[in-house]
């Protein structure tokens, strides 16, 4: 399969690079990044030679998918472009700032039959799946997600669920469906929001709650699940927690004998395999547009209800 890649920053670097230039049956044909002084980096340290900074210059190359890791706000364009000349793509989340951006982007990939996977890699993340697995179909009556980070605030609170907190919404939709907003409030250091609280209403009557701070000692990222005489809690990457009443279950990815790469853990190589596969058999991804889209507009709902405006 000829893949292109839009985008060479942080993510591309970290997580994708990795997996794209050492997996079976996958062609390179073409990098983008706006700078030539990235494309001359990139290509001295992973090997490249085929980068531009000219966009048509990828669509010559007649790639099957393109990979968009770009900038958030350059997602909308890029994917419109390669869609609209029949050519399949991923995105990197999220796939636009806004959720009538991420819904018009699935009409035009359901209009022109093209496969437009979202990279919300928490979803194919093991534990997190494992997770959602053992609770099964048991009522969700409480649920916790939470992110910590070390550093300084953001400019608006949209700025921080867009950036930092919009795996947390997803993983909420993902374990406990279509869930209403209620409210949320945040705290402002020096002019910055230091971090979020979200109240929602889990269909059923059940309760979800979001937090999130940016001046945390440490970084932390987590979700529990409580409900019908079991509780489950991830310590993302590594520890999944099943509590009853009368004893508890642990799993890891560091029990003896069991050894599993960093990027497969994270969801990364999962959500990749997926997407190839779609393109491949023509199914719909696991989160589309449409998916990507609903996130959106819940973290809008999210954004309203507090004092900060979007």
């Amino acid at each position: 399969m000829k893949i292109a890649i839009i985008g060479a920053g942080g993510i591309a670097r970290k997580a994708y690079f990795p997996l794209l230039s050492c997996r079976p049956g996958i062609e390179i044909t073409g990098l983008y990044s706006r700078t030539q002084e990235t494309i001359d980096q990139i290509s001295r340290e992973w090997g490249f030679t085929n980068g531009t900074t000219d966009i048509n210059r990828i669509l010559d190359s007649k790639p099957d998918a393109v990979v968009v890791l770009s900038s958030t706000d350059s997602h909308y364009r890029f994917c419109r472009l390669f869609l609209e000349n029949d050519v399949d793509v991923y995105s990197e989340k999220s796939l636009t700032p806004t959720s009538a951006e991420s819904f018009e982007l699935g009409r035009i990939a359901d209009q022109n039959k093209r496969i437009l996977a979202v990279g919300f890699n928490r979803r194919y993340a093991l534990l997190y799946r494992q997770a959602k697995e053992i609770f099964g179909n048991r009522r969700i009556q409480f649920a916790l997600f939470q992110k910590h980070r070390v550093g300084q605030g953001d400019k608006t609170l949209f700025n921080l669920y867009l950036d930092d907190i919009i795996h947390q919404i997803d993983l909420a939709r993902f374990y406990c469906g279509d869930l209403k907003a209620v409210s949320t409030s945040c705290n402002l250091e020096n002019d910055m929001v230091a971090g979020a609280v979200s109240a929602l209403e889990i269909p059923g009557g059940g309760q979800c709650v979001i937090a999130a701070s940016k001046l945390s000692g440490a970084w932390q990222e987590s979700a529990t699940l409580h409900g019908e005489g079991m509780t489950v809690h991830v310590d993302a990457f590594e520890r999944l927690t099943v509590s009853y009443d009368d004893h508890e279950e642990v799993y890891g990815t560091d029990r003896s004998g069991k050894w599993i790469r960093d990027m497969r853990e994270r969801g990364f190589q999962g959500q990749l395999e997926h997407f190839f596969n779609c393109v491949k058999t023509r199914q719909k991804p696991l989160t589309d547009a449409w998916e990507a889209g609903k996130t959106l507009e819940l973290l809008e709902d999210l954004v309203r209800l507090s004092d900060e405006k979007i």
